[in-house]
């Protein structure tokens, strides 16, 4: 038999895999309710996916960091109060600032608080913005901590494979820290050549990260991008970001890494450019009714030449109902069709009872043909 981390790899290599893989994310904010003390002692010493992974007895993908960004020629200053987190960048061609609120909800006794955080003031506000952007991103050092890296990969060993966080596309960014959604729309519309010389200039940046993850002891990479027509159209992903992903995916190629993309809005109209973007695998096509990208869809877009990575369906699992919860379960496998190109996602909606989460645990193992 396989172990877990050779499965995996099969999978990701297009072959047939002996089960599909079930894997688990989760973070400070996607994270279960009601879970023992043996799962709080784990978070601490690992990340929450892989926490998640080793609770349920599932196959291990695990999404480490492992690098920093530090500023040179740069007057750099953060500052946080009330949650409230304030940077500061001082460059030649002007000062950028930039704000984000920290939100935390109450928890059960015991357990930590769920976290997360939303801009309230984006650095680029308009187009005499640009420049200065542009001299941060000219004068960033990424700096990775090599044995950090190396302890967790010897940690995880053959129980699965190892992906590290790398820099999402500009244009995502743009949406989610950068810009905003407005300004990105104006901006495109109005400002195109400023706005694409601006994303070029962070785009060659990053692509000294991948270079440098490309010889890292780990299997990939997984870029969150949270890429959704909510927010960009296709004219926007075909001419700033699609050029994009395919230059990092024949980065890590290149070394014999895995380039997977991470997806979690509503992407149905940019399955046609995903197919073309020549990535490994597409992390989460959020199903219908949170998103608009069902398995069968995406597997009608893909083939079997990118792994498609479903979540959850996060209404099933809210509504409490096992059998409409093993249900939901059931109609993901049924849509793939094949364990080829294949692997389940277990995301805790946040707060999720463990209960809820286990009932789709136990379908997705039973359909998954290893147990």
């Amino acid at each position: 038999m396989l172990t877990p981390r050779e499965n995996l790899l099969r999978t990701f290599r297009h072959e047939e895999p002996e089960w599909v893989p079930v894997i688990a994310l989760g973070d400070g904010y996607n994270r279960p309710a009601h879970m023992p003390s043996s799962f709080y002692e784990d978070e601490r010493r690992m990340t929450v996916s892989r926490a998640l992974s080793r609770y349920f007895g599932l196959d291990v993908l695990d999404r480490i960091g492992g690098w920093e960004e530090r500023y040179h020629d740069v007057g750099y200053s953060r500052s946080v109060e009330d949650g409230l987190e304030r940077q500061c960048w001082e460059t030649p061609y002007g000062t950028i600032t930039a704000s984000r609120q920290e939100v935390r909800y109450p928890s059960a006794p015991g357990e930590p608080e769920l976290v997360t955080s939303f801009p309230v003031e984006y650095p680029l506000k308009s187009a005499a913005d640009y420049r200065a952007f542009a001299y941060i991103f000219e004068h960033l050092e990424y700096v990775f901590h090599l044995e950090q890296i190396e302890a967790k990969v010897r940690e995880v060993g053959e129980e699965g494979i190892v992906t590290i966080g790398a820099p999402s596309s500009p244009l995502g960014m743009c949406v989610r820290l950068y810009a905003g959604v407005q300004h990105l729309a104006y901006a495109f519309s109005d400002h195109r050549q400023e706005l694409g010389r601006l994303l070029e200039t962070i785009a060659e940046k990053n692509y000294e990260c991948y270079q440098r993850i490309a010889n890292l002891p780990v299997d990939g990479t997984i870029n969150y991008d949270d890429t959704t027509t909510y927010a960009i159209s296709p004219a926007m992903f075909r001419d700033l970001e699609l050029p994009y992903l395919r230059r990092t995916a024949e980065v890590l190629h290149q070394a014999g890494k895995l380039c997977i993309h991470h997806a979690c809005g509503h992407i149905a109209a940019l399955l046609p450019d995903l197919a073309q973007a020549g990535i490994d695998g597409l992390d989460g096509p959020a199903l219908p009714p949170v998103g608009d990208t069902s398995v069968s869809m995406a597997r009608r877009g893909f083939g079997e030449e990118i792994v498609i990575m479903p979540f959850l369906e996060q209404t099933a699992i809210e509504s409490g109902d096992y059998g409409v919860i093993r249900s939901s379960v059931r109609q993901v496998f049924a849509e793939a069709g094949s364990h080829r190109a294949f692997v389940f996602d277990v995301v805790p909606p946040p707060a999720a009872p463990v209960e809820s989460l286990w009932a789709a645990v136990e379908e997705a193992k039973r359909l998954s043909s290893r147990h």
